[in-house]
């Protein structure tokens, strides 16, 4: 294996056992006797089908304290989305993100993802994702977790004292099931198929839960096991970077580099979960849950980039708006980059909770636990083949045109003759890790304001830490020189070389191509890669491993927090008070350097001073590197009110007011720096920002018309103070591959002016006889105090993850036998963030259509057909303006076919 897969012993508990899905409401750390008492009122519904859990999410939401909205599971292991993600997008207020074709990040109220919280049973789950272009982030992942494992989940959208701070959009709480609440002897297992349209290809989704309990009813155990393939492609046309382009005397946006990319990935993601539960009297509830997931996701991109940063006609230009989206350039360079990836995110977590009811009728919960996560690229190879072009041009959609000769386009012949001219290794590794407590005490009180109070602290010691480094095959050591003390670099002992220069120059692409392609040039095989590239003698001959200084860091955050809540309850209303303490202290540790960090990182080799006093003669060998750590703290007070007025027997009004805040996200405080010296463009972090602070309040109307019909509106409204923004700097860096100095501009994260962020939710759903419809729209403003200023400071007066318009409608028909649902999700456009070329990015309106269909042949048998993006609708995402495109991506459809069995 090359990369650990941590948390031995859940592993073997997961190998060990059989199947399982263990999802259940744990009580919440913050559950109160408020709370309890409402849930005696509601009415036990058997959840089985769509009505059934419409029914259910309409019932939670009903009594919640809060303004929180509710997504339950149709049965055991079968959510409404196979994505986790998806199912929340389908919820008022909240947005998802589809890199890749499905649900990967959520984000609540017009917030950035990194500013929203995801919580499993009331507790962080720890997170490193896989993708080489993400950075370490507070935002969830959720392609980690299969929707199988969730009974319920809740979003959060005003806070409560006794529930985790951090949210400045929402909270959401992930139930899982707990084994007492299942008759003993459950069996659930789901086998199915899933097939993509781009792939062409076929996937098993196999999964299934076991839960037993004792005749006594007092010890269960639950045990899960899920395993998920998915044979993943994904065409895209890319631009790498925005400059300025004169025509006519004025400047005007084009692209530096244009990308026709092919992505390949296997997919294999395998969880388990064990939940026991032990109840050794009526008063007392002990419960441990353990999980692990572990996602191997091996890729392979190619990309045949086209460089237009010289020898641009002019005349050529079609210009639209702010920039060029078409035009023609003359004797342009050109890369067909391969990298081949060793991808994987494994996440591990152990939750303890014990809730004990006192003689007096008081409780105590506690809670304890660990949750740790390893992610990244644990081995990426990068292949280059060099070309160039007489003439290339491009249109509005990224299609190119390149002339190898006058009048000849490019064929795959020609592309099949480049000769490999640049090869590399590296990696670049992740980890997550928290460990946790807290307790809670509440109790009844029958004089004052307040019937219930609740007291607790909890306490969180939190690392996220990132590791890069490279392999080198064509740098040559000290001892390889004649003169190994005072050189010169290069001057080598007859005889001597490196293995670089046995293989660059010496095959074409020819020699690495084969399989089947779906991209229109031909695709490098992996076999021959390691065969002719990167084989073992490659790394016997003289290579050179050394650490990424800039992107090798780590942030550790220990928070303590206690809170007071107090429930109250009266003649038509009923809510909650409290308030929120919390100290947070960061440690944010990295590298410093004098000088070029290359020569910096080279210097820290044995043998290799020669080399490092060539890429850097003018720091004369005294780059002093030192591993630095920098301290920064603060201290929130959070206070909120939570009111419900029961209008009418069937209508509520609800009122909430609170103050939020949401820490800084990890990269913008790592103590770190990273430059790309094909884009001119760099990133610094600034461990000394504070969290980006709200206050907020939100009022809501719920007409609860029969059971399983809602009709609610909500008005909510954030005074956003501290904004993250971006100062912009021009710094010189060492470009290795061509050995020259380069200006590139750095930017760095700073605590600014803040915004608004305002907006109203509509909600709609009914059931008419076996028929029913569930339908919902948000409108959000969202305004930075930020100037704008595109040109000298990208990103500037801009809000991430914000759209203006989202919309959900579902119809679904449900009897006895079958049901089918038709859903339709749709969001306005966005904007991204800066993308790693250091140009602002958006997302264009994108709106996708999925079905389902069930019949069920008996009470333990059912049969499931499924179908995600039907429409096949392409992410088309742009640079300011519309008409300018940054990438275009084509996900495919997707279609699963099994069974569900219940026993």
């Amino acid at each position: 294996m090359l990369h650990n897969k941590m948390n031995k012993c859940a592993q073997a508990v997961k190998m060990s056992l059989l199947i399982g899905v263990a999802t259940c409401a744990l009580p919440v750390l913050a559950q109160d006797q408020a709370q309890v008492a409402q849930e005696e009122k509601v009415e036990v519904i058997e959840i089985r089908g769509i009505r059934a859990s419409q029914e259910a999410n309409i019932n939670a939401k009903r009594f919640s304290g809060a303004v929180v909205d509710v997504v339950t599971a149709e049965d055991i292991g079968k959510f409404p989305d196979k994505n986790v993600a998806e199912s929340l997008s389908r919820i008022t207020g909240v947005s998802v993100t589809r890199g890749f074709g499905e649900g990967e990040k959520i984000a609540v109220r017009g917030t950035d993802p990194a500013q929203n919280r995801t919580l499993l049973n009331g507790a962080s789950v720890a997170s490193a994702d896989w993708f080489v272009l993400d950075n370490p982030s507070r935002a969830f992942n959720f392609t980690l977790l299969p929707s199988n494992l969730v009974s319920d989940l809740e979003v959060y959208k005003s806070p409560q004292a006794d529930i985790q701070e951090g949210s400045l959009g929402g909270t959401v709480y992930l139930k899982t099931r707990k084994p007492l609440d299942l008759d003993a002897n459950t069996v659930s297992l789901q086998v199915q198929n899933q097939y993509s349209d781009v792939s062409e290809e076929w996937d098993p989704q196999l999964s299934g839960l076991y839960s037993w309990k004792n005749d006594d009813e007092n010890f269960g155990i639950l045990v899960s096991l899920t395993k998920q393939d998915r044979t993943l492609a994904r065409e895209g046309k890319e631009v790498l970077g925005f400059g300025r382009q004169e025509v006519d005397g004025e400047d005007y946006w084009a692209p530096r580099i244009i990308g026709d990319a092919f992505f390949q990935q296997e997919r294999e993601r395998e969880t388990g979960l064990v939940s026991v539960q032990w109840r050794p009297s009526d008063q007392t509830d002990i419960v441990l849950n353990v999980l692990d997931t572990t996602l191997d996701a091996n890729n392979i991109n190619h990309n045949l980039y086209t460089f237009y940063n010289s020898g641009f006609v002019e005349d050529s230009a079609v210009i639209r708006g702010s920039g060029i989206v078409s035009g023609t350039a003359n004797n342009v360079g050109s890369e067909f980059a391969i990298i081949d990836r060793i991808s994987y995110s494994d996440a591990q977590s152990y939750d303890f909770e014990i809730n004990h009811t006192l003689d007096s009728g008081s409780k105590i919960t506690g809670k304890l636990g660990t949750t740790e996560a390893e992610g990244g690229t644990s081995r990426d190879r990068y292949h280059q083949f060099n070309g160039t072009y007489v003439t290339s041009s491009y249109d509005s959609g990224l299609n190119l045109s390149n002339y190898v000769t006058a009048g000849n386009l490019e064929t795959q012949d020609d592309i099949l003759g480049r000769t490999l001219d640049w090869m590399q290794e590296g990696s670049r590794v992740m980890t997550d890790k928290e460990d946790y407590a807290g307790l809670d005490y509440s109790f009844d009180v029958d004089h004052g304001l307040f019937n219930t109070i609740k007291t607790g602290v909890f306490y969180q010691d939190h690392t996220k830490a990132q590791k890069q480094d490279g392999i080198r095959f064509h740098w040559s050591s000290d001892a390889q020189h004649v003169d190994p003390v005072n050189g010169p670099y290069g001057t080598l002992k007859p005889g001597e070389t490196n293995w670089a220069n046995q293989v660059l120059g010496q095959y074409t692409f020819a020699d690495f191509a084969g399989g089947d392609s779906y991209a229109y040039y031909p695709l490098m095989n992996r076999a021959n890669s390691a065969s002719i590239a990167f084989p073992a003698e490659a790394y016997g001959s003289p290579t050179a491993r050394f650490l990424f200084l800039p992107n090798t860091w780590e942030v550790n955050e220990k928070i303590w927090a206690g809170y007071i809540k107090g429930d109250f309850s009266g003649d038509g209303v009923r809510g909650d008070m409290g308030v929120r303490l919390v100290k947070t202290q960061v440690e944010s540790s990295g590298y410093n350097w004098d000088g070029d960090w290359v020569a910096a990182s080279i210097s820290m080799l044995d043998g290799y001073n020669l080399l490092a006093g060539a890429v850097d003669a003018a720091n004369e060998g005294n780059w002093n590197v030192r591993y630095a750590t920098v301290d920064h703290e603060y201290t929130d007070i959070l206070p909120n009110l939570n009111i419900v007025f029961d209008v009418a027997e069937d209508t509520l009004l609800r009122f909430s007011a609170a103050r939020v805040m949401s820490r800084p996200d990890y990269v913008n405080i790592a103590n770190q720096q990273s430059t790309n010296t094909v884009t001119l463009t760099g990133s610094r972090g600034n461990p000394m920002l504070d969290p980006v602070r709200a206050n907020q309040f939100d009022v809501a109307y719920e007409w609860y018309f029969n059971p399983s019909s809602l009709l609610a509106a909500t008005f909510f409204h954030k005074d956003i103070k501290g904004s993250v923004l971006n100062t912009v700097t021009m710094e010189t860096v060492y470009d290795e591959i061509n050995d020259v100095d380069v200006q590139v501009a750095i930017t760095e994260p700073a605590n600014g002016l803040g915004g608004t962020a305002q907006g109203l939710e509509l909600s709609y759903q009914q059931a008419i006889g076996d028929f029913g419809v569930i339908t919902n729209y948000t409108y959000t403003d969202s305004d930075s105090d930020q100037a704008r200023d595109a040109v000298n400071n990208p990103g500037s007066g801009l809000i991430i993850g914000s759209s203006k318009h989202m919309a959900n409608l579902t119809g679904y028909y449900e009897n006895d036998l079958f049901s089918a649902r038709v859903s339709y999700n749709y969001r306005t456009e966005f904007y991204n963030g800066l993308s790693e070329f250091g140009s602002e990015s958006y997302t264009d309106s994108f709106g996708q259509v999925d079905a389902s269909l069930t019949y069920d042949m008996n009470e333990y048998v059912q049969f499931v057909f499924e179908a995600v993006n039907l429409l096949d609708e392409e992410m088309y995402q742009y640079h300011i303006d519309k008409e300018r495109p940054t990438s275009i991506y084509k996900n495919g459809r997707r279609f699963t076919l099994g069974a569900n069995l219940r026993f």
